[in-house]
């Protein structure tokens, strides 16, 4: 099984969020076989740094959040940088308005289907509804 992660995953993770848990449940659950971006941990710090500027996480547990999201990444998978092809299928996929895509997203469900992952992990819906399309199947199942 190889299952693509995206950054709703690794922040929800790594910082207290409304799916916190699942995201740790999740990963304890994992041994080896996730698939990491680039992009992905572009997004964490970029998400990191709005939840610091907004005050919800202080200078040290941003910087801890950083530190731990890139050893965990280190530890369990590879990190692909994405190609010109990649930015290309994310623009295809963007195109379709019913999609509900938005870029970053449209990047990682490209970057999965390149890589030939056969499930993607997220806790963001209209990214799994997409991937479901397109024949990946979602890691995690979100509470209703």
């Amino acid at each position: 099984m190889r299952v693509y992660v995206d950054t709703s995953v690794l922040v929800a993770a790594h910082v207290r969020e409304p799916h916190t848990d699942l995201a740790q449940r999740w990963f304890g659950e994992q041994s080896s076989g996730l698939l990491f971006s680039i992009w992905a941990l572009v997004e964490c710090d970029s998400a990191l740094a709005i939840k610091h500027r907004r005050g919800e996480l202080d200078a040290i547990s941003h910087a801890m959040a950083i530190n731990d999201i890139d050893a965990f990444a280190a530890r369990f998978g590879p990190h692909v940088l994405p190609l010109e092809a990649d930015m290309q299928r994310a623009r295809v996929l963007c195109r379709n308005v019913d999609s509900g895509l938005r870029a970053g997203d449209a990047l990682h469900l490209a970057l999965a289907l390149r890589l030939g992952a056969s499930h993607l992990a997220t806790l963001d819906i209209v990214l799994a509804k997409n991937a479901t399309a397109h024949g990946i199947v979602p890691a995690i199942t979100l509470p209703t």
